[in-house]
């Protein structure tokens, strides 16, 4: 059994300590013998980009002694030795623009140092061109440029708009040295977190192949089901042999193990229509955290600044899932947008879709070609309704809240549940409170997530919308929540809008009984909480 890591970014590091290393030479090996020599793609974060750029620069280092057993290793390519500018903006000093315009320079000047060559530049444009040059001149082949986290300076300084801009006008300028030596470049590679806009960045580098979602490339970065389950073989022996258990203290079997597996981690679809990717630090922690289902890939950043623009535009958890974005507004994305004061909804979803707390669902043709938005799995989604609950809440919830609220559901215990939602609603500040429904409907939805119940918000049918629809055991609850009216109301509307009708014969077969549950909630200022609940039982 293979080594395993999640914090080793070198490729010939990852190899020589003998650790487990899916194999993507052949998307790799397509990408630098193919038409296009500068390419661009963006992934969420911990998603295997340095990974590719580390690899890029062994392969184009001639080192192929570390390829064996790799698809690549066994093609016909010629592994000739190419001189590489590899920077990583991730690793860079940039807490303001001069500090940073000092630190890449430093940078380049270390480059150049290391192939013998000196500069008489300073200024880090400048001097980006004379080592391209340079080392065009002293080894007589195109150079390699690889660029890692490219937009990683605008995002340090996203919440100062005049800020942002200014790290985007020099970035601007630096990276159109990139197509003035074209002629000089053998391959240029750049990545980062944010989809290059056609009318930002690089408006100046229009010429990049993007292929960020482009179908042929969509499982390049993370891991499909087969390569997590042949990769990871051993380690999910191993895991099977130590008794897996699931959230809940569930013993799992190997299907289980898989799917809950997948449930947690797998989701993310780079193109439409194509196969979905597991997020690969989540899976090496998994096995690396003793087996244990957690929250890993999003405790690495807490998206603050992402839950700051939710609250202030009054967004909520059904607001931005099955959200649907026109595909013309990702090639006009501009990251320092979202620096301004107001910023539209849309340009709040297209960040989640890009810094991957969203995924691609579905495309709809009509229209207009829009794709239709979904959290990519249950880590994504119960940790960042958290994080959004958490803004309004002085404390998190204690962790045996969740297996408590989840059995009194299952018991049917309607009363049991409501007393512990009530004891969540007292511990949100009155001044954090929205004065509006759909404000105490995402809190109802993001508590029964986090505690893992299957639970769906505005659920269509033929004459209205069901606020909720919970399904847990043999008990389905179907729910209206009113604010400031009474919880009879809200009762009626689930008859007068026949509400029941869809789920009477699915629910008998099953032998479910259900709920039609009113709640009323009130804004006033003693109460900021469920006030009143009615039941009645449909058998």
């Amino acid at each position: 059994m293979k080594n395993l890591s999640t914090s080793i970014y070198t490729f010939e590091k990852l190899r020589q300590e003998n650790c487990v290393y899916v194999d993507k030479t052949e998307y790799l090996h397509k990408l630098i013998t193919g038409a296009s020599q500068q390419v661009f793609c963006a992934r969420p974060r911990r998603f295997g980009k340095s990974l590719t750029v580390s690899t890029l620069e062994a392969i184009f280092r001639g080192k192929r002694e570390l390829f064996e057993g790799l698809y690549i290793g066994e093609q016909d390519y010629d592994w000739q030795e190419y001189p590489v500018v590899h920077l990583d903006f991730a690793r860079s000093v940039m807490d303001n623009i001069d500090i940073l315009k000092h630190s890449l320079a430093l940078l380049l000047m270390d480059i150049g140092r290391s192939y013998g060559v000196e500069f008489r530049e300073d200024e880090p444009a400048l001097l980006f061109r004379s080592l391209v040059d340079k080392l065009h001149e002293k080894f007589g082949r195109g150079v390699v440029i690889l660029i890692d986290e490219y937009d990683k300076p605008i995002f340090e300084h996203i919440e100062d708009r005049e800020d942002a801009e200014e790290f985007r006008k020099f970035l601007s300028s630096f990276y159109q040295i990139i197509k003035g030596a074209e002629a000089k470049e053998r391959f240029v590679f750049l990545t980062g977190v944010t989809r290059l806009a056609k009318l930002s960045i690089f408006s100046k580098l229009n010429n990049l192949f993007d292929i960020t979602m482009d179908e042929d490339y969509a499982t390049m970065m993370g891991y499909t089901q087969a390569e997590m389950e042949s990769n990871f073989a051993g380690w999910l022996d191993k895991a099977m042999a130590e008794q897996v258990t699931d959230e809940f203290g569930e013993l799992l079997d190997r299907a289980g193990l898989l799917g809950e597996l997948k449930r947690w981690y797998d989701g993310y679809c780079f193109a439409p229509g194509c196969e979905t990717v597991y997020n690969p630090v989540s899976v090496g922690n998994f096995f690396l955290k003793k087996n244990a289902f957690r929250n890993y890939w999003f405790s690495t950043g807490t998206p603050r600044f992402l839950v700051e623009l939710m609250q202030r535009n009054k967004m909520t958890l059904m607001d931005v899932t099955g959200a649907r974005l026109p595909a013309s507004s990702l090639d006009s994305f501009d990251v320092t947008e979202l620096a301004g004061s107001e910023v539209r909804n849309e340009r709040i979803v297209e960040l989640m879709l890009q810094t991957g707390y969203l995924t691609l669902d579905y495309v709809l043709t009509r229209p207009q070609l829009a794709y239709v938005m979904r959290f990519p799995n249950a880590e994504t989604e119960k940790s960042f309704g958290e994080n959004l609950l958490n803004a309004y809440v002085k404390q998190r919830t204690p962790a045996a809240w969740s297996v408590d609220i989840w059995e009194a559901a299952e018991r049917g215990d309607t009363e049991q549940f409501i007393k512990m939602l009530q004891g969540f609603f007292a511990d949100i500040p009155y001044t954090m409170q929205l004065d509006y429904e759909k404000f105490y409907q995402t809190v109802v939805y993001i508590i029964c997530r986090m505690c893992g119940m299957d639970i769906q918000a505005e659920v269509a049918t033929n004459i209205g919308r069901i606020d909720a629809i919970l399904r847990a055991g043999q008990h389905l609850y179907i729910m209206e929540f009113k604010l400031d009216k009474t919880a009879g109301a809200a009762l009626v509307q689930i008859d007068e809008k026949k509400y029941v009708q869809r789920y009477i014969l699915p629910a008998r077969k099953k032998g479910q009984v259900i709920h039609k549950l009113g709640i009323n909630f009130s804004y006033a200022r003693e109460d900021r909480n469920i006030t009143e609940w009615q039941e009645e039982l449909v058998r």
